[in-house]
């Protein structure tokens, strides 16, 4: 089973001197943040409102646009800053200007509730030493988690249609089946882990599965997940189940950025599982039948305080914790799971029911 998941990479700048290039790509994230830091001082000094005005849902989109408009002046060229810069640092000029008008791909930001949408660029390294789709998924989970706001993935934390963003409809004999936010109450006094963990991967550009509800869709919980891949399988095939004999590779794939890992247990004797966002592996313990038993990793989980980023998290099957500090214990089974790019980045769900009953509270 070929488990190398290539997302959309940048093409190499066309730099003839690979120094040239590397000093290039510091200056131009030099020239992105004091952008984005001049963006962010004119948006003080004027007035409230519009379309990203900081009132209201579309608030937290304000840094965000802020981020992704920077990036995408300095990858355009900008003002001449990281062009001058890499020149100083020792770059030939004409090289300097090639590797600025080499071009990047985007990936589109699906459509959010509100009429909000822009282009997400594919970032190169939103975190130290992640790239490609690895970066993609990493920096999709950061702009949910606590630290840019999300307290609202707490369990007693509120949903809304901003949050779980997905446009997914379908008719229904009574109405439309929308994809289900307030017909769950905004989700609170509920874990989140699943809600966070899938909701990065569809604003990244990966493929979802979602389910039928009692009123509309939604996505599945981790428990469901987790008992779905136990086969080596998934129902609709929308990731890859990582083969016990191949997990040893995934930290090489995402250190070079070749995957995008979601990881999911299932709970003991009746306890909640669990899911998480991947972002760099540590350490992988299998037991004598090849089976994952322990795991450290960075990555993003959705807690009761919050979306999180956590480092060196470990995981571990029932009572196999090697280190009672660091340890999540009482897990059934774990697995890790490969994403995949979604050929429509626009409608990235796939639904794994045949139908859903109409909304109730969500329709709109």
């Amino acid at each position: 089973m070929n488990l190398k998941i290539t997302g959309q990479e940048q093409p190499q700048a066309r730099a003839q001197d690979p120094k040239d290039k590397q000093r290039l790509e510091v200056a131009r994230k030099f020239e992105g943040i004091l952008m984005q830091q001049l963006l962010q001082v004119m948006r003080n000094t004027a007035k409230g409102g519009g379309m990203m005005g900081s009132d209201g849902a579309s608030g937290q989109y304000t840094s965000m646009f802020d981020e992704v408009i920077a990036e995408r002046m300095a990858e355009g060229g900008g003002i001449g800053i990281a062009a001058t810069l890499a020149e100083s640092l020792g770059g030939g000029k004409a090289s300097a200007t090639q590797a600025l008008n080499g071009k990047s791909t985007y990936l589109p930001m699906p459509a959010v509730s509100g009429g909000i949408a822009f282009e997400r660029p594919a970032p190169t390294q939103p975190m130290p030493g992640l790239s490609g789709a690895t970066a993609r998924l990493a920096k999709a989970a950061y702009s949910l988690s606590a630290a840019s706001g999300g307290k609202q993935w707490a369990r007693e934390g509120t949903l809304t249609e901003q949050d779980l963003a997905s446009q997914v409809a379908t008719p229904a004999a009574d109405g439309t089946a929308r994809f289900s936010v307030r017909d769950a109450a905004g989700f609170r006094d509920a874990y989140k882990c699943n809600l966070f963990a899938f909701e990065a991967a569809r604003r990244a550009g990966f493929e979802v599965p979602v389910v039928a509800r009692a009123q509309g869709w939604g996505f599945p919980t981790s428990n469901t997940v987790t008992a779905d891949a136990q086969d080596g399988s998934l129902k609709g095939a929308w990731a890859e189940v990582v083969p016990k004999e191949r997990l040893g590779e995934m930290k090489g794939m995402l250190e070079r950025g070749e995957a995008a890992i979601m990881l999911t247990g299932s709970g003991k004797e009746g306890r909640h599982g669990h899911m998480a966002v991947v972002e760099r592996i540590h350490r992988v313990d299998v037991d004598e039948n090849g089976e994952l038993k322990h795991i450290e990793f960075d990555g993003y989980e959705a807690r009761v305080d919050g979306a999180q980023h956590l480092t060196r998290r470990s995981w571990n099957r029932h009572g196999s914790g090697e280190d009672k500090k660091l340890a999540r214990n009482g897990f059934e089974t774990i697995e890790l799971l490969a994403l995949r790019p979604s050929k429509s980045p626009e409608q990235p769900e796939i639904k794994l029911s045949n139908g859903a009953r109409a909304s109730r509270a969500d329709s709109r």
